[in-house]
């Protein structure tokens, strides 16, 4: 059973497309990590974008210096960071060649949404991800974005809240976003089921 899993786990690393400084650029998806100017002081960009973008090779992967974020061309990248911005509105973002996934084409089911309930955020990440739990429905783009707007409506907002009966708001509000990000069901399924329940 378990050499089993590992040969599946094996042949699923195997699928995953390789990327590098040649190829990361061509329709990708990839989460940067946020990291401070001081790692590419003394480097020289190895390109910059039409767009101002600033680009620095790695043997292990790339930062990127930017002020724009999220759609970049044909690619999805992301950054995460809480790092102030040091210099007028640009960010660095470092990412291994490794976590750049395909990004596949709009109507393909690619992306799963992640919520942190502590601090109230939302995000989506791409099904490829090593620490997708395999419960979180995988979703196109456009839906993945469209649930994302109604789950920050959802942890922002309380004012919905007033036509339902519970004991306890966030508990209320987990159980209804893990609703969403775990079935198949609309928001409007769940209020329903809510309503009449």
């Amino acid at each position: 059973m378990l050499s089993e899993k590992l040969k599946s786990l094996e042949e699923q690393v195997a699928k995953v497309k390789k990327f590098t400084r040649n190829n990361f650029f061509k329709n990708t998806y990839c989460v940067f990590r946020g990291v401070r100017l001081r790692e590419i002081s003394r480097r020289k960009p190895h390109y910059r974008s039409e767009s101002g973008s600033t680009y620095y090779y790695t043997t292990n992967g790339v930062y990127r210096l930017s002020n724009h974020w999220g759609r970049a061309a044909k690619c999805n990248w992301r950054l995460v960071s809480e790092i102030p911005v040091e210099i007028d509105d640009l960010r660095l973002g470092y990412a291994d060649w490794t976590d750049f996934r395909e990004n596949l084409s709009e109507d393909v089911d690619a992306y799963y949404v992640s919520v942190n309930f502590e601090t109230k955020t939302v995000s989506y990440k791409h099904k490829d991800n090593p620490d997708y739990d395999q419960i979180a429905i995988i979703r196109p783009v456009d839906a993945t974005r469209k649930l994302i707007k109604q789950i920050k409506t959802l942890l922002e907002d309380h004012k919905w809240a007033k036509y339902y009966d519970y004991d306890d708001l966030d508990e209320f509000r987990k159980e209804i976003i893990l609703e969403l990000v775990n079935t198949n069901k609309s928001l409007k399924d769940i209020r329903r089921e809510l309503a009449a329940g």
